[in-house]
Order: structure tokens, then C-alpha cells, then sequence
């Protein structure tokens, strides 16, 4: 009897919840951007956080809410309206520095569960990094919003968001007050950096969106602007903490697509590229949002590259040489000095050359770029590399600027040519020779990387290839090397890096395959680790013979 009653409490239990749970979900609707909007604010639960799409900053979520206000139902206007004012918390901090008041719970659900102490100093770091090293203006005083004219600073349970940036009172064109939200622990799994490191990157973040809105205008259209500049704070600010990591692979997956078509925070190395390329000097980030008042951010991006004396075209395309040379390809001294942590730019797939000549067939958006690696496994002259990377940058900036009909078909041309003899063709190397065909070709520009050159002229003497070339260690498990068919007994195999590391040796007894005599390798170092995308080079030594050659591996 006992057991029936209580099988028959949980039964109505759960349609309570169930009939709860309808009676919500008909009051909410579909909207995911307002569902994702009463998360953050806190009337719903966190059964709801998969409404969040953007879990890195709430500021396009939760403005565009409030400036599109009078679109929704008045049922939905009242929600908003009951969690627009600003959170109500137990006591206040003000910073060192007098610019900042910070509100926050001791007690409670809502209470902050990191050093308030250390929030006060990253912030009075960010006050003076952003204002006094870089030159922007700091963001403008809230009317005595708060208490008083310092900048406020809610410490609030919003996760899994990292913060937001609110609108408040109009101040100008397109100009608003602000104030700032940040979680109050950033303790769960959503948060790629986790404590007072991710409250010091956050109001570095958080802090240049008020800057933005109030000293320049707000512009629904370039969002992902806005993002890009904030994010790249947060590594100018707190160089060491580095959440940027975390979405860069979004942008490096799909160089393919336009620029502006992003969230900004994967693209925050765009900044970090131009803060290098222009001798370390913040005042190009200054100028592009005094620009921005009057222009697209695209434009105001062009137009302060070309205020110093660059062409866009030029600039905007060895971005994404740079954006090669990351992992185990970094070059910290001549491109991105944290490069080794960057993923690597994904490639359109292995292309074949096959003599005499070989087209690349494409479409490419503009402001966007394609990756391709050509191998050449057939011509086998002195010196002549059998891998080539080529990068094709489409620039043309005023089709990405109008949408309407932005994608631009290419044939990329390589060619074996014994001397040039049209000049329509570029030299790649001895005799290899490539021509891009566009209707637009003056916005386009072409670059081919060659192996590494000390290692690529130490080991071309091979006639025989590894196969299978490329090799991709997530589909194959063995790659396999060719022996000398006059070799007898074992054989030495040494695998080194493109920087001659030896990351692998062993001693093997050649065996048949596929009617070849081979040592077979399985893409693991010493530790046993599957070793990532790259160029290789191996040594069979038996007595006193010795054989080399390179292979390619693509995991991607």
C-alpha cells in the first residue's frame, strides 16, 4: 500500500512539473534570442542554458533585446521590464583608484567567490591600460547612476556567461551610459579560464564595450567588431591569461569564409597581427573607432591601414601567411610570438600534381582566403620540394561590404615548364610554375610556401616514396617506407621534424607489402603519442648504407 502511494505521489509529481514546465514554455514562446535573454537575467533555470549560444559575452544578447523592446508582445515587454533595472546587492567596493564602485553579495547564491581585492586591482589595471597606455577615452559617468559617477560593476550569477556590457541612458548619437555584469565565480565547466583569471580578462573584455558605446556609436551590423576589439584587450591587458585560445579555431576552421562573418572573439588575433605589423603602436585601434562614428568597421579598418602610409590589399593578405605559421609551424621571432599555442589554419584537401600541368578549381568569398597543399610526388629534379603550400586570398573589400553577390570563381594553374615562357605564369620553384585566373585579379593575392630549406636539401636524394602521401593518422595506421631492394637484415629507422628533432627510432626487420619491400612506421613519437600534421623526414641506415626521404602527414 505504501509503496502504490508512493509511486502515485511521483506520478502526480511529474505532471506537475510537466504541466509547470507547459505552462512556462507557452508564456516564453520560441524566441531563442528572449529565452536566452531570461536565462542570463535569471528567470529561468539552468535547464535553459542550451538557448545561449554566444556563452562568451552577453552584450549583443542582451542590447539587442532592449533596442528591439517595442517589437515584442506586451506580455514579453513586461519580462523584460522586470529584470532591465540593475542587480540589488549586499555591499560595495571602491577601487584603489577611485573610478570603479564594484556591487557584490558576501552571503548568498550570488556571492562572489573570488578575491574582491584582486577584481579591484585588474580593474584599475584595465582603467589604465585601455585610457592611458592605449589612448582611448574612458567610458563616460552614468548620470549618478548606482550612487554616484563611478564606473559600477554588478558581480552577479550569470552563468555560463562571462559578463555583458548594458546599455542605459541615451547620451548622443547612438551613444549610451553603461554599466558591467560578470559572473560572480566562473568556477564551471563552460569557462574556459576559471576564477580571478577569467574576472581579469573579463572586465578588460567588458570595460572596452563601454568605452565603445559611449564615446563612439553602436552599430548592430558590426558586432562581431565590437567583439574582435574587446577580446584582443583582454590579451593586451593580461597578456598571460590567454582565454582567447579558446576561439581562435572557430575562425582558423574556416579561413574559407568572409571576414566579417564571424563572432570577433576568434578573430581577436587580427588585432595582435596589426599591433605587430605597425612597430607596437596602440594608436591604429584608437583611429579605427574614430572612424567607425562615420563608417562600417570594415571601412574604418581600411582607412586607418591606409591613413599610415599600406595598401589594405597587402596587409590584409599576410594576415593569412601569419595564420600559417602557427603550431608546430610557429615562427615566434617573425610572426605571432604565441603561435606554438595557436591551432593550425585548415586546409581545402591534398592536391596531386600530375604532369603536366594540374588546376585548382574554386569559389572564394571575398576578404577570405583558401589553403591548399600540393603534393608533387612525380617530378623528382635537384632540389625540387614535392610538397607546396599555396594561400589564394581574395581581398576585394567592396564585395565584402555588399552581400549581394560576394562568392568569385578561380582556376588556380600549376604547370611543369622547363623555362618561362609565358609570362601569364609565376615561378613557384626550379620548374614548377603556377597562374591564378580571376575576374578580379587585382584583389588577389597569391603565396606558395617550399618545405623548409635547409632540411628540404638535405634529404631530396631519395628516389622511392613513403606511402601512403599524404598520410592521414586518423584513417591510416601505418605509413610505409621503402627499403632498397639489395639491403639485407635489419634496418635502422630515424623519423625527424622539420627542425632535424629526432622524435622517433627504431630497429626493424623489413617485410612485403604490397608487393614493395617496407619498414612500416605508425605515426607515433617516442612517448607514443600520434604525431600532429606536418612535414617529417626519415633515415633507414643499414651497415653503412643509408636511404632518406620526407613524409607528409594531414590529419586534418
Amino acid at each position: 500500500m505504501k509503496l502504490k502511494l508512493i509511486v502515485l505521489l511521483v506520478i502526480f509529481f511529474s505532471i506537475d512539473l510537466v504541466a509547470q514546465q507547459f505552462q512556462l514554455n507557452s508564456q516564453i514562446g520560441s524566441d531563442s534570442n528572449y529565452i536566452a535573454f531570461l536565462r542570463i537575467k535569471g528567470l529561468l533555470s539552468d535547464e535553459y542554458n542550451s538557448f545561449i549560444k554566444d556563452k562568451k559575452c552577453g552584450f549583443h544578447l542582451v542590447n539587442s533585446i532592449k533596442m528591439n523592446f517595442e517589437n515584442y508582445s506586451l506580455d514579453k515587454q513586461q519580462k523584460i521590464k522586470s529584470v532591465l533595472q540593475r542587480p540589488t546587492k549586499q555591499a560595495t567596493y571602491i577601487t584603489p583608484s577611485g573610478k570603479f564602485k564594484i556591487h557584490y553579495d558576501t552571503t548568498g547564491a550570488n556571492s562572489i567567490k573570488y578575491s574582491i581585492h584582486e577584481l579591484a586591482r585588474a580593474l584599475d589595471s584595465v582603467y589604465y591600460f585601455e585610457v592611458f597606455v592605449m589612448g582611448f577615452p574612458p567610458a563616460p559617468n552614468d548620470l549618478g547612476n548606482g550612487g554616484d559617477d563611478r564606473y559600477d560593476v554588478y558581480v552577479h550569477n550569470i552563468s555560463p556567461v562571462y559578463g555583458y556590457t548594458e546599455f542605459e541612458d541615451v547620451i548622443g548619437s547612438n551613444r549610451y551610459s553603461s554599466f558591467m555584469v560578470i559572473d560572480d565565480s566562473f568556477h564551471e565547466n563552460d569557462y574556459y579560464t576559471k576564477g580571478i583569471d577569467a574576472a581579469r580578462v573579463t572586465v578588460a573584455h567588458e570595460y572596452h564595450h563601454a568605452i565603445q558605446i559611449g564615446n563612439y556609436r553602436y552599430s548592430e551590423g558590426d558586432v562581431w567588431f565590437y567583439e574582435l576589439t574587446s577580446t584582443s584587450m583582454e590579451e593586451f591587458v593580461f597578456d598571460t591569461i590567454n582565454d582567447y585560445y579558446a576561439y581562435i579555431p572557430t575562425f582558423f576552421n574556416r579561413p574559407d569564409k568572409i571576414f566579417t562573418s564571424f563572432d570577433g572573439y576568434s578573430q581577436a588575433i587580427w588585432n595582435i597581427y596589426l599591433h605587430k605589423i605597425f612597430n607596437y603602436d596602440f594608436s591604429i585601434f584608437v583611429r579605427q573607432w574614430e572612424l567607425v562614428k562615420n563608417h562600417s568597421a570594415l571601412e574604418a579598418i581600411k582607412k586607418s591601414i591606409e591613413e599610415r602610409g599600406r595598401i589594405f590589399k597587402s596587409v590584409f593578405s599576410q594576415f593569412y601567411v601569419y595564420n600559417y605559421y602557427t603550431g608546430y609551424r610557429s615562427k615566434p621571432d617573425k610572426y605571432y610570438e604565441e603561435g606554438k599555442n595557436y591551432p593550425l589554419v585548415r586546409f581545402n584537401y591534398p592536391i596531386q600534381f600530375i604532369q603536366p600541368s594540374r588546376t585548382i578549381s574554386g569559389s572564394s568569398q571575398p576578404c577570405a582566403a583558401n589553403y591548399f597543399l600540393v603534393i608533387d610526388s612525380i617530378s623528382r629534379v635537384p632540389l625540387q620540394p614535392d610538397s607546396i603550400v599555396i594561400i589564394l586570398v581574395n581581398a576585394n573589400i567592396d564585395s565584402a561590404l555588399n552581400w549581394s553577390s560576394y562568392s568569385r570563381p578561380f582556376n588556380y594553374v600549376i604547370k611543369l615548364m622547363n623555362n618561362q615562357n609565358d609570362p601569364s605564369y609565376k615561378k613557384i620553384s626550379s620548374n614548377i610554375f603556377s597562374k591564378l585566373e580571376v575576374n578580379d585579379i587585382n584583389n588577389w593575392s597569391e603565396y606558395y610556401i617550399i618545405n623548409d630549406s635547409t632540411a628540404s636539401q638535405i634529404f631530396m636524394n631519395t628516389t622511392q616514396l613513403a606511402f601512403p602521401m599524404p598520410a592521414n593518422l586518423n584513417k591510416h595506421s601505418y605509413l610505409n617506407i621503402p627499403v632498397p631492394s639489395d639491403w639485407l637484415g635489419e634496418v635502422q629507422l630515424l623519423i625527424y621534424s622539420t627542425s632535424m628533432k629526432l622524435i622517433f627510432a627504431s630497429k626493424e626487420i623489413p617485410q612485403i607489402f604490397e608487393d614493395k619491400i617496407v619498414v612500416r612506421w605508425n605515426g607515433k613519437d617516442e612517448l607514443n603519442k600520434k604525431v600532429s600534421s606536418g612535414i617529417y623526414f626519415y633515415t633507414l641506415i643499414n651497415g653503412d648504407k643509408k636511404s632518406t626521404g620526407k613524409i607528409v602527414i594531414v590529419n586534418e
